[in-house]
């Protein structure tokens, strides 16, 4: 009971905190995406009311940054492909580019864990470099489970009717 309650107080605090913040029309980061995500990632690391204190404000600008180098490289890709002709000039160039942004997105990385590795403890670590992939497929799975049941629950009611 105590440790639901902890997660009601944690989400609470880090659903009124987004809330609060400016949030621009057609910003990037879907908000009931990542509320939930924040929720998991409270319950999955097992994190403390000081630690989501610590963690959440330092997890947004981290995931900002990385979307902006993935959107760039979206758009080095949308460029390569709208192409007819790419030489071995632009070949380079290409390569290089994609480099330098995985190369960015690497410090990144490093300097996010580097940051929480100061308050949360090694197993929690661990868990966060591991999470964004986990909670996606988690997810993923969870949303074709939903939709399965609700073709199911279609078919019951057609056949339903038809007796």
């Amino acid at each position: 009971m105590k440790k639901w309650l902890t997660l009601f107080i944690i989400g609470f605090i880090m659903l009124s905190g987004l809330s609060a913040q400016d949030i621009k029309k057609g910003h990037h980061i879907d908000q009931p995406y990542y509320r939930y995500m924040v929720f998991r990632m409270t319950e999955v690391l097992e994190l403390t009311p000081e630690q989501a204190e610590k963690l959440f404000p330092l997890n947004r600008p981290y995931r900002e940054a990385k979307y902006t180098l993935h959107m760039q490289i979206s758009q080095l890709s949308d460029e390569v492909f709208k192409k007819n002709e790419i030489t071995k000039e632009d070949l380079n160039q290409y390569k290089s580019e994609f480099k330098r942004l995985h190369n960015e997105e690497q410090k990144l990385d490093e300097a996010f864990i580097k940051d929480v590795e100061m308050f949360l403890m090694p197993n929690q670590v661990a868990k966060l470099i591991f999470f964004e992939p986990r909670f996606r497929r988690e997810l993923s799975h969870e949303l074709k489970q939903r939709y399965h049941q609700q073709v199911i629950q279609k078919k019951k009611r057609f056949w339903n009717k038809r007796k």
